[in-house]
């Protein structure tokens, strides 16, 4: 029997060996866990400790359990990638960037003090512009920049440009920090850099503490301090702008969203009107106090800007003028990003500030000036060319720049020509060196370049460093800039001298802020929509997973219904023809394989609509355009419906007789958010909306399935296993068992399918929740007559609760239920359409102008 102390030596010698190892690797570089002579730094000593502490197998499983916390939480999906490209994994490591407490003080005032300094160039830029004049700033740099934008000349924010300031740094072999990029535009990902924290310190929170790592519920509770101070009301509705969830960045924007608990919101949410800007929601029209844009400042105004641009309301920048504090950052601001400015910045630092630059930037020549150019031009294997502009926030995306001496002739002689007509839009970078920090990968400890990136806000008086980050594994051969395409990342702990305060919860409102509200009943017409179809794409997952666990049990289970088959064979073919169903011929032979093929063809064919496939594709869409409406446990309960998940994957490929555990699992999981929001979730209009999706859906699933099973009327013994199926796949087998015992009788089972107001699978009671719901919306009852949607439930209501099943029963033919279902498998799909049109298509109440003047 091994020992304690023997456990203990075997780890020791494990993590020894590791150790070793990456200490021969990272020897004549610059390390950020090693010092020079190859000890562990002092700083990183309680991170060594705690590592070396826990065994290679708890090593090697925590890093698993990261992994699957990342795929769950969503990190970086892009739901409008190509389905046919492998989606991009973002990688979160074990191990941490660790800064000690003396490092960050000097790093946290060079950031500060950059941020300060953005912000008076942006004000000299769009004010008295006297560094033009002067020469100090390249007027050909600003006039060149497409994001300069003349017509926010003299617009002067009083709280200054800069709310949110980001810088992507890199340490060199010298051990120095310099920035290899600014961003003024947006938020920059700071959502990225929040979820990792989150799913790391879930993972390694006892290392985390060990480490006495510096939270960051604190200076986001300064954030939302600050914002609240500059809107000048405590009760201040404040929105985030995004482009939307086709955006690489959307991810981010809905989760600092929900975290700050601000609205999320799209251009087309917003109106202008008079001196404000509102946002349109199903009770009409609520001014907004403060935009925070995370939004290109060029697409802000299509009146005045760019005319294709509608990220923004028509009128913005009119409002802008009224109140230049409306929108932050102020649109405008990412001129100060341009990486023209870099070799200005000291000069600049003095000038405006009366202080030295703490924090260089990567050695850097803007190719608009001649010296520089000509330079360049001598030299030009020396450098990498790069575009002054490049526009993105996101982290990891930065473009690679040019290498001239890896170019074939065609290409260099196009980059010549590119710095001889636009040099103004270029800059030539010296070659970047990056630091190593441990990477823990297939049980070994690995030294990876790495590049990290910083947030910096305004919390009131002053700027403040948020106190982490984010670092990327980069390429060191190719980038010069925060560059990583394998989406490798990991947490920044900055590290404590002094004991941490005991951790109080971001959503611990203040006393004098907090007032009692009974529900939150503002939503935007956009997001109503998407809960609209995330309650229908949920409702049809879930039917099309019994249709097929239900024809496989047939084939799979020896132990399951040996009748039915041509039943479910009927089920799968309005699934797959979109209602078309062909006829059953009852006397060619049903083969098992035959089934099969039709099952598997249900799960992965492309071309239909209403396959596994594409039910899934279509239910994690509308589940990441409402991310931030939905909990963490709703969230991992969809997770695994999304393209590139284990359990998705492991489904498309799997053996019939596999695919039956598989169907349980989903099941299991679509239960399981269904029962989240029937518990959870407050019963505002985007609940009402969720569950009227969810009912027009399982109303129409279960009229087509009642029409084709039963039009034409089936024979006697086909009768018999078609309603056991009906009962099975509408889930209310054991109710009509506690209720009869008796074989499934048509009169019954419809009674129980198309008339019972107290079964939750039945028509009746689907209509009657979506008229239930109706009734309450907003401008339900304006107007004398009733609107469409209103007039269409009501008429399929009553024709429902008119049916006689027992004459339908008695009637052979069946054509007195034909004519019930086929008013609803018609009339429901206007309804949906009525919907639209009433509730999420809306239209301005009145004509209006937008003023420029």
């Amino acid at each position: 029997m091994q020992t304690a102390q023997s456990a203990l030596d075997v780890k020791d010698e494990t993590w020894s060996r590791l150790l070793q190892e990456y200490r021969l690797a990272v020897e004549g570089k610059f390390d950020e866990m090693l010092d020079a002579s190859g000890q562990v730094r002092k700083h990183w000593e309680p991170v060594a400790a705690a590592m070396q502490a826990m065994p290679q197998p708890e090593r090697i499983l925590r890093s698993e359990r990261i992994d699957r916390r990342v795929r769950d939480t969503g990190i970086a999906y892009d739901i409008f990638s190509d389905p046919s490209k492998p989606v991009q994994r973002w990688q979160l490591d074990l191990f941490p960037i660790a800064i000690s407490s003396a490092e960050w003080r000097w790093l946290s005032a060079a950031l500060i003090q950059r941020a300060r300094l953005f912000d008076a160039v942006l004000s000299e830029i769009y004010g008295e512009q006297k560094l033009l004049r002067d020469g100090i700033v390249p007027a050909e740099l600003v006039f060149s920049d497409s994001s300069y934008l003349v017509p926010c000349q003299t617009i002067q924010p009083k709280g200054g440009f800069l709310r949110f300031y980001a810088a992507d740094l890199a340490r060199g072999a010298d051990g120095r920090w310099r920035i290899i990029d600014s961003h003024t535009e947006t938020l920059a990902g700071v959502g990225f850099a929040l979820a990792n924290r989150m799913v790391h310190t879930h993972i390694a929170g006892d290392i985390f503490k060990q480490a006495n790592a510096v939270r960051l519920a604190s200076h986001f509770q300064k954030v939302q301090a600050a914002l609240i101070n500059h809107c000048g009301r405590s009760n201040a509705r404040i929105a985030l702008l995004t482009p939307g969830p086709q955006h690489e960045d959307y991810f981010s924007h809905a989760f600092v969203a929900r975290y700050l608990g601000y609205l999320l919101v799209e251009g087309a949410d917003l109106r202008t009107r008079g001196s404000q800007v509102h946002l349109k929601t199903l009770e009409g029209l609520k001014e907004i106090d403060l935009i925070v844009r995370c939004v290109d400042g060029r697409v802000m105004d299509p009146v005045e800007l760019d005319p294709n641009g509608f990220d923004g309301p028509p009128g913005m920048l009119r409002i802008c003028r009224e109140s230049p504090s409306l929108v932050v950052n102020a649109i405008g601001s990412a001129i100060a990003q341009n990486r023209g400015l870099g070799p200005s910045l000291p000069r600049l630092c003095k000038h405006l500030l009366g202080e030295e630059l703490l924090i260089e930037d990567a050695s850097r020549l803007w190719l608009g000036d001649a010296k520089a150019r000509n330079h360049v031009l001598a030299n030009l294997d020396r450098y990498i060319v790069r575009a002054t502009q490049e526009g993105t926030g996101r982290p990891g995306s930065a473009a690679m720049g040019r290498k001239p001496e890896s170019l074939d002739a065609g290409e260099r002689q196009l980059l010549l020509r590119d710095i001889d007509l636009h040099g103004a839009r270029l800059v030539a970078e010296g070659r970047t060196t990056f630091s190593t920090a441990p990477t823990f990968r297939a049980g070994k400890l690995v030294p990876t370049p790495f590049a990290a990136r910083f947030f910096v806000a305004n919390t009131g008086s002053e700027f403040e460093a948020m106190p982490g980050g984010l670092a990327m594994a980069v390429a060191p051969s190719r980038a010069v800039a925060l560059s990583a395409p394998d989406g490798h990342t990991r947490d920044v702990w900055v590290l404590s001298d002094s004991e941490q305060a005991p951790h109080v919860s971001l959503w611990r409102p203040q006393l004098e802020t907090a007032r009692v509200q009974r529900s939150q009943r503002v939503i935007q017409s956009r997001v109503a929509d998407d809960l609209f179809w995330l309650g229908r794409y949920s409702e049809r997952a879930d039917w099309t997973m019994r249709v097929l666990r239900s024809a496989l049990r047939r084939v799979e289970e020896d132990s399951g219904p040996v009748a039915g088959r041509r039943a479910a064979l009927r089920c799968l073919n309005v699934l797959l023809t979109s209602g078309q169903t062909p006829a059953v011929d009852a006397r060619v032979p049903l083969r098992d394989a035959d089934l099969e093929a039709m099952a598997l063809r249900l799960i992965t064919d492309p071309t239909s609509l209403r396959t596994l496939e594409r039910t899934f594709d279509g239910l994690s869409r509308v589940a990441h355009m409402t991310r931030d409406r939905l909990s963490l446990e709703s969230w991992q309960a969809l997770s695994r419906f999304g393209r590139g998940n284990d359990w998705r994957a492991a489904l498309a490929a799997a053996k019939p007789v596999r695919v039956l555990d598989l169907l349980d699992d989903g099941l299991a999981s679509l239960a399981a958010f269904n029962g989240l929001m029937h518990e959870n979730m407050t019963r505002n209009y985007g609940w009402s909306f969720l569950d009227i999706g969810r009912r027009l859906e399982r109303a129409f699933n279960l009229s087509e399935a009642i029409m084709s099973l039963f039009v034409p009327a089936p024979d006697g013994e086909q009768k018999t296993s078609s309603l056991l199926l009906l009962l099975e796949l509408a889930d209310s087998y054991i109710t009509y068992r506690s209720r009869y015992r008796l074989d499934p009788m048509m009169a019954l089972v419809l009674d129980l399918l198309l008339l019972d107001e107290t079964n939750p699978r039945s028509l009746a009671y689907q209509l009657e929740a979506m008229s239930r719901h109706m009734e309450d919306l907003p401008d339900s009852k304006k107007g004398v007559s009733l609107t469409e949607d209103r007039r269409i439930i009501l008429s399929l209501l009553t024709a429902v609760r008119l049916a006689d099943v027992e004459a339908i029963a008695a009637d052979g033919t069946h054509t007195a239920l034909q004519v019930v279902l086929q008013q609803l498998i018609t009339s429901l799909p206007d309804l949906s359409n009525a919907i639209g049109r009433h509730y999420f298509n809306l239209t301005d109440d009145a004509p209006h102008r937008v003023s420029t003047g």
